[in-house]
Order: C-alpha cells, then sequence, then structure tokens
C-alpha cells in the first residue's frame, strides 16, 4: 500500500487498512525484540549486564519504546479488525 503518497487524499478506509499493517508489524517486533534482548543476558550470563558492554541499553531502549505506544492498543485493534471486521479509528496511539 501506497499510502504515504496519497497524503490528505488517503480515505478513512485506507487509512484504517495501513493501520492494521502498522499495528501488526509492531506487534511482531515488539515480542521477537524483547524475546531477542532478553536472552541476551540467557546466553551471555551475568556478566552481560555490565555496564561496559552496553547490552542493557538494547533491551532498555526497546522496552521504552513499547511503553510509548503500548502493544495492547495495537492488539486490541487487530482483534477488532479480525473479529468484527471494524477498522480502527484514529486515536492518541495511531
Amino acid at each position: 500500500m501506497q499510502c504515504w503518497e496519497q497524503e490528505w487524499s488517503l480515505t478513512a478506509e485506507q487509512r484504517g487498512e495501513c493501520a492494521i499493517l502498522i499495528a501488526s508489524a509492531k506487534v511482531v517486533a515488539t515480542r521477537v525484540g524483547l524475546d531477542i534482548t532478553s536472552r541476551i543476558f540467557e546466553v551471555m550470563g551475568a556478566r552481560a549486564t555490565n555496564v561496559k558492554y552496553g547490552f542493557d541499553r538494547y533491551w532498555r531502549n526497546l522496552r521504552t519504546f513499547t511503553l510509548h505506544d503500548p502493544v495492547d492498543y495495537k492488539i486490541q485493534d487487530i482483534g477488532n479488525w479480525a473479529l468484527n471486521d471494524q477498522l480502527p479509528k484514529p486515536n492518541f496511539y495511531s
């Protein structure tokens, strides 16, 4: 979908479809990212938390990013679309 190029001519339906695609990507990226960054410490052990390596910043930065725009709202939008065929409406988190 080329939503960006359409700018102000984007319809509500196109915007909703684009929002579902973005929400899906955010959910997957969040889950995979948090899994990977958490496993860094499992694989490398407690010493990986030492500030000299800086590995903690990957988990911390990703976690902060996910809290700014909570993935639970995205999951709710995806579920409402999948179960009720309702596209998300613009809101504070979209």
